[in-house]
């Protein structure tokens, strides 16, 4: 993510945004678990989601700074690097396979099959909550920052030209992460719960969005 310019005086103040959301929107993710018995589905789901806006606002964002990059770099360097963020589609659209095939329906246990459709036709209020939470904060820090304020030279562009990124790497070392605690816990009996694996994936995915936010903060 790419948040580095900003009209607020106070680094602090323009951090908040983002941090607000990661703390919100993986309390929505742990309610969805705990209370209304979501599997792992949803929650794939929705980082999925997350990683397509990112993407989409990444080429945008690309797009915006062209002109200031070809004052700095030649126009192959670019061009480059806007292939690289047009990249991250194509890795989508294998991990949309793997999150809806593999994660909605193969190992999912088979009575959260109706809730998986549901979610995936955009029918579960939470996940389209915290869907639409996540699609404004973009929208406005898109706005804010290569639009009311174009300050680009403190813009990341490492970030938005890259492939696989920090967020991508979520999925991997959260999936083992819950793997294993679900080990641990089935191995020394510490305590009972059908979450298990969702809880090592949570620890993960919440800890990156809280140091997305604050890496924010500190530029």
């Amino acid at each position: 993510m790419s948040e580095n310019t900003s009209i607020l005086p106070d680094s602090t103040e323009k951090s908040v945004p983002p941090i607000i959301y990661a703390l919100v929107s993986n309390a929505l993710q742990v309610y969805g678990i705990l209370v209304l018995g979501w599997h792992f589905f949803p929650i794939l789901y929705m980082w999925w989601w997350e990683e397509l806006v990112l993407t989409v606002f990444g080429v945008l964002k690309l797009r915006q700074l062209r002109p200031f990059l070809l004052q700095k770099e030649n126009e192959i360097v670019v061009r480059e690097g806007e292939s690289s963020a047009r990249g991250r589609f194509f890795l989508l659209f294998v991990y949309f396979v793997f999150v809806v095939v593999i994660g909605g329906f193969v190992f999912a246990p088979k009575d959260s099959y109706i809730e998986n459709i549901i979610t995936l036709i955009f029918r579960n209020q939470v996940f389209n909550l915290n869907l639409l939470l996540f699609m404004g904060i973009q929208v406005w820090l898109f706005w804010r920052d290569f639009y009311q304020n174009k300050n680009f030279e403190t813009t990341d562009v490492s970030t938005l030209r890259t492939t696989f990124d920090l967020r991508s790497m979520v999925i991997h070392v959260g999936l083992l992460a819950g793997a294993f605690l679900s080990f641990l816990i089935h191995k020394y009996g510490l305590f009972k719960t059908e979450h298990a694996f969702m809880f090592g994936f949570m620890a993960i995915k919440t800890s990156v969005d809280l140091w997305a936010a604050f890496k924010a903060k500190l530029h």
